[in-house]
């Protein structure tokens, strides 16, 4: 009966040290990513608003804006292999903040641009920095929760 429960306390210390972040920790984890993988439908959904301001301010016709939302969509379909296989090959955590900072950049530099080319190629940026996370944290996700 002793060496049984002296198993079972045994047990339950292996199962606590089974990861090395704290409780705080964990929940800190869950939280950042879970925020950056909710932006990937917001930068999708947010944009649509805009159109007709984003083609006054880059006069251009509302045709060209929406050509930036669809390559907006067609790189986020592309993405996830992109970084999926470059997650691989470099581990999971580069690649992620890799493309947290490529997102950032992007973000930045299309509320700085001034021209209808830099947006298209900002938002290609944005869609494959933002959707090609989702591989990664959905992969990431499930090996280390079950």
């Amino acid at each position: 009966m002793a060496d049984e429960k002296a198993s079972n306390r045994q047990d339950a210390e292996e199962l606590e040290r089974y990861s090395v972040f704290s409780a705080a920790s964990k929940w800190c984890i869950v939280a950042m990513v879970s925020y950056a993988a909710w932006f990937s439908t917001l930068t999708s959904f947010i944009y649509y608003p805009a159109i007709h301001e984003l083609a006054q301010t880059f006069a251009v016709s509302i045709d060209k804006i929406n050509l930036t939302i669809t390559s907006y969509m067609a790189m986020a379909t592309v993405a996830p292999t992109l970084l999926g296989d470059a997650a691989d090959v470099l581990g999971r955590r580069p690649v992620y903040v890799l493309a947290l900072s490529l997102y950032i950049g992007a973000n930045i530099g299309i509320v700085l641009s001034n021209s209808y080319a830099a947006l298209v190629g900002l938002r290609v940026l944005q869609a494959l920095a933002i959707s090609g996370k989702l591989s990664i944290l959905s992969w990431g996700s499930s090996t280390h929760c079950s």
